[in-house]
């Protein structure tokens, strides 16, 4: 009576670890993010870098460096260097679906790609800093972060979502 007793036991235990890990996953796919306003998410990210060394840019310098519509997406939001010199940058994009991740991230690896073989050779610091930059997409958001303060923005992005 005791053997059957511990089968139950083990049987039970397996059964609520399934569970466990099912909703687990459920809360992981949530949690993606997607449905935060724009505002939210870019005030929180805003806060975690310095933005002192950026500018915001419009659609127009949206549409020259990324080559892409402004009004394609739900929201853009872009920061780029104050200096000629600089290579710190802070792309947010809300797509209108999922479809256009994949455009905007080859867009944005696409800007990492020329600013990377623009500054070889003369800027190291820039050089270094396009290198560690951070390029991800998370539920409806693309997300691209060069400077000192990437991985910060970075985990603000994600928790903002």
């Amino acid at each position: 009576m005791m053997k059957n007793r511990k089968i139950d036991l083990i049987d039970i235990s397996k059964y609520a670890m399934v569970l466990v890990i099912f909703v687990y996953v459920v809360i992981l796919i949530i949690g993606q993010g997607g449905d935060v306003p724009m505002e939210k998410v870019q005030k929180n990210v805003l806060k975690s870098v310095k933005i002192k060394e950026m500018r915001e840019a419009g659609t127009q310098d949206f549409k020259r460096y990324y080559g892409l519509n402004a009004n394609d997406y739900e929201d853009v939001a872009l920061y780029l260097p104050n200096d000629v010199m600089g290579a710190e940058e802070l792309l947010l994009v809300r797509v209108k679906d999922d479809s256009q991740i994949e455009a905007v991230s080859q867009a944005a690896q696409k800007r990492l790609d020329t600013q990377t073989e623009s500054f070889e050779g003369y800027g190291a610091e820039q050089t270094k800093l396009l290198k560690s930059a951070i390029l991800e997409s998370r539920g409806s958001y693309v997300f691209l972060a060069v400077g000192k303060d990437a991985d910060k923005a970075y985990t603000v992005f994600k928790k903002s979502l």
